[in-house]
């Protein structure tokens, strides 16, 4: 979604700007996914930085904005997370290849992917010389 929108519920103040109750509020999740000052090269595919630098509250959008139990977000983001907590380490330690392709990404239509879509070949375990931890240790665990 390169979007979500909402209407503020009362009258807000963000970063300094006022918002008056039913005002129409957008979240950039694309340019927020896509912001180097958060994720570096943020158009690189490399699902390691999470290793790096896990993200904080407000810096990843995987379900939405706002507060699971107040607010425009994803009642089910609890179980998701679980599950992406658990597989994302050993997602992350993966080996692959990354055939050229075309990467660049069409803003014109809702939704939108990379124009080859994204490919990655040669998927193999990790070479456990390259990572401390075991596999099954997950984040934070």
């Amino acid at each position: 979604a390169p979007f979500l929108g909402g209407l503020a519920a009362r009258d807000l103040s963000w970063h300094g700007r006022s918002v008056p109750a039913g005002g129409m509020v957008l979240l950039d999740v694309y340019g927020q996914n896509h912001d180097a000052d958060l994720w570096g090269d943020p158009y690189a595919f490399r699902p390691r930085r999470f290793l790096e630098h896990p993200a904080e509250r407000d810096e990843l959008i995987p379900q939405g904005g706002g507060d699971p139990w107040s607010g425009h977000r994803c009642p089910g983001e609890g179980i998701v997370l679980g599950l992406l907590e658990a597989l994302a380490v050993r997602l992350a330690r993966l080996e692959y290849d990354v055939p050229e392709q075309d990467l660049r990404v069409p803003l014109r239509g809702v939704p939108t992917r990379p124009r080859s879509g994204f490919v990655v070949s040669g998927v193999r375990p990790p070479d456990r010389t390259t990572w401390a931890a075991p596999v099954g240790a997950g984040l934070g665990h």
